[in-house]
C-alpha cells in the first residue's frame, strides 16, 4: 500500500464559457420521513453536526449529521397546540458548547407565549427538564394564531424573538403599532446580565426602554439573520392582500417601525392615528393574495444561503408560500441597493420553515407530510470532504454529498479534513478536464483507490 499526502493544489482544469447570470432551479430531496408536525430546523453551533427537529406538539429530536436518529432531546410540557399554537421554536446560546443553555418559545397552556430557559443534562443528547426557567410571559388573549414566532441570537449577543400581533384578523386593539404591547413586535434580551429571575434584562440600547426593539409586524412566523453580515430577513404574513418580505441591514434595524397595521405590504390598511408614509419602513419585495382565497395564503420567511456546496445559489434569500408551494428567489446587491427576484413552484406546499446546518447548508420543514427536506440547487457543486475518514462515507462530506464516480463539468472536489483528520480515497474517482480537484493546504490526502485526472 502506497500513502500519498498532498500539501499542494492539484492540477486544475476548468472552462471559460461564459455564462449569463440567472437565479438557479430549486428542488428537495427528502432526507428524514415520519415526523409529527415539524415546525423547524437548527443547529447546536457545538461542532457536533448535529441536526434538531422542533415538532409542534412539544418534542424536540435531535439526528446525526448523516440523518440518523438519535433520541428525543426535549419534550416541552404544559403547551398548548390550538390553531397556531405549539412549540414554536428552539435557540441555542451561543456558548452552548460551555454553559449548555438553550431557549424555547411556545404558547403555553393558558395560550400564552411564553420565552423559557433549559440547560443540558450530563447526557449531551438530552435535556435536564428540571432545569427549566420562565423568563417571559406574554398575554395572548381569545386567539390561537398570529403567535409569531422566531427566536435567533444576534451578533453581539442578545437574544431575538418575533411575535404576532395577537390574532383574529385587522389586529383591532392595534397592539402592532403599541411599544407598549409585546405583541407584533421584534424582542430583544440581554440574557447574559443575570443569574436570578428573570435571567434577562432590557439592552440599554432597546429602543423604548423596555424587549421592544422593533414594531409594526403582523405574525412574522419565520424570519432569519443573514450568518454573513446578520442583515435581518423578516417574511411578516399578511391579512387579505400582501404578503411581504422585509430585509433591513444590520446596523439600521432598531426601531423600525414595519407599518402594520396602517399599511399591508405597501397599501393602506387602516390609517386610524397613522403617520405619514415617511414614518413606516415598507417591504423590499411584496406578492398579491388572490381575491378568491385560493392559491397563495402565507410566506414563510426564509435564509440567505451561505453554504458552499452550490455556489450559484450563494446570496440568495430563499422564502416559500405555505399553501402554494411558490419559492420567492431574492438576490440582494449590496452596491446598488437593488433587489432581483424571481419565483419558482415547488409542489407540494407546507413549508413552515428554512433552517441552516453549521456547515450554512439550506433544509426546510414540510408540516403537512412530516418531512425534513434538503434544498438542491442546480448548477455546479462544491463537494467538500470535512470529515476523517473513507471518501465512501456521505457525513465525512458537507450536506452529505458524495460526489459522483465521475465529476460533472464545472464542478469541483476540496479536500478539507477536520483537525487532525485525513481523507482517504479508497474507491474510483475520476477528474475529467472542465472540473478542480483541490486539496487546501496542509490538510492530508491518501489514495488507496484509484484517481484519474484526465
Amino acid at each position: 500500500m502506497k500513502r500519498f499526502f498532498f500539501f499542494v493544489l492539484l492540477p486544475v482544469f476548468t472552462s471559460s464559457i461564459a455564462v449569463l447570470a440567472q437565479a438557479p432551479v430549486i428542488s428537495f430531496d427528502t432526507v428524514i420521513s415520519g415526523l409529527s408536525q415539524p415546525i423547524e430546523v437548527v443547529h447546536a453551533g457545538d461542532s457536533s453536526g448535529r441536526i434538531f427537529i422542533v415538532q409542534k406538539g412539544g418534542a424536540v429530536r435531535v439526528y446525526n449529521k448523516d440523518y440518523s436518529f438519535r433520541r428525543n432531546f426535549l419534550v416541552v410540557t404544559g403547551i398548548s397546540t390550538l390553531g397556531e399554537q405549539g412549540l414554536l421554536s428552539l435557540a441555542f446560546h451561543p456558548d452552548y458548547k460551555n454553559n449548555g443553555f438553550l431557549y424555547v418559545y411556545y404558547a403555553n397552556s393558558g395560550g400564552d407565549l411564553e420565552l423559557a430557559r433549559y440547560r443540558i443534562s450530563a447526557n449531551p443528547d438530552s435535556v435536564n427538564v428540571a432545569s427549566r426557567v420562565i423568563l417571559k410571559t406574554i398575554p395572548h388573549p381569545t386567539n390561537t394564531n398570529h403567535n409569531g414566532g422566531e427566536l435567533h441570537f444576534g451578533p453581539e449577543g442578545y437574544l431575538y424573538l418575533s411575535t404576532g400581533d395577537g390574532g383574529g384578523g385587522g389586529d383591532v386593539p392595534n397592539n402592532a403599532q403599541n411599544t407598549s404591547v409585546l405583541l407584533g413586535k421584534m424582542l430583544r434580551f440581554a440574557v447574559d446580565t443575570t443569574s436570578v429571575a428573570p435571567y434577562y434584562t432590557v439592552p440599554a440600547d432597546n429602543p423604548f426602554g423596555n424587549e421592544i426593539f422593533a414594531y409594526g409586524l403582523r405574525n412574522p412566523f419565520r424570519w432569519s439573520f443573514d450568518r454573513l453580515n446578520y442583515d435581518m430577513w423578516i417574511g411578516d404574513v399578511g391579512q387579505d392582500r400582501f404578503e411581504e418580505v422585509n430585509h433591513r441591514r444590520y446596523d439600521s434595524t432598531r426601531g423600525i417601525n414595519y407599518g402594520w397595521r396602517c399599511y399591508e405590504g405597501g397599501a393602506a390598511y387602516n390609517s386610524s392615528g397613522c403617520g405619514p408614509a415617511a414614518n413606516y419602513t415598507f417591504p423590499v419585495y411584496t406578492y398579491a393574495l388572490p381575491p378568491t382565497g385560493g392559491g397563495s395564503g402565507s410566506i414563510t420567511g426564509g435564509n440567505v444561503y451561505r453554504g458552499e456546496l452550490y455556489p450559484d445559489l450563494k446570496g440568495y434569500y430563499l422564502a416559500a408560500d405555505y399553501t402554494s408551494g411558490r419559492f420567492y428567489k431574492i438576490k440582494f446587491d449590496s452596491v446598488a441597493n437593488t433587489y432581483d427576484t424571481s419565483t419558482q413552484v415547488v409542489l407540494p406546499g407546507g413549508i413552515v420553515d428554512f433552517g441552516e446546518t453549521e456547515e450554512g447548508e439550506l433544509y426546510a420543514t414540510n408540516l403537512n407530510n412530516g418531512r425534513l427536506l434538503r434544498i438542491v440547487s442546480s448548477g455546479p457543486v462544491h463537494y467538500t470532504f470535512n470529515g476523517n475518514g473513507n471518501w465512501d462515507i456521505a457525513s465525512n462530506w458537507m450536506g452529505n454529498k458524495i460526489p459522483p464516480a465521475t465529476l460533472p463539468v464545472n464542478c469541483k472536489i476540496i479536500i478539507r479534513p477536520s483537525a487532525g483528520g485525513e481523507c482517504v480515497l479508497n474507491v474510483q474517482q475520476t477528474v475529467p478536464a472542465g472540473t478542480e480537484i483541490i486539496v487546501e493546504n496542509d490538510k492530508q490526502f491518501r489514495i488507496n483507490g484509484n484517481l484519474t485526472i484526465q
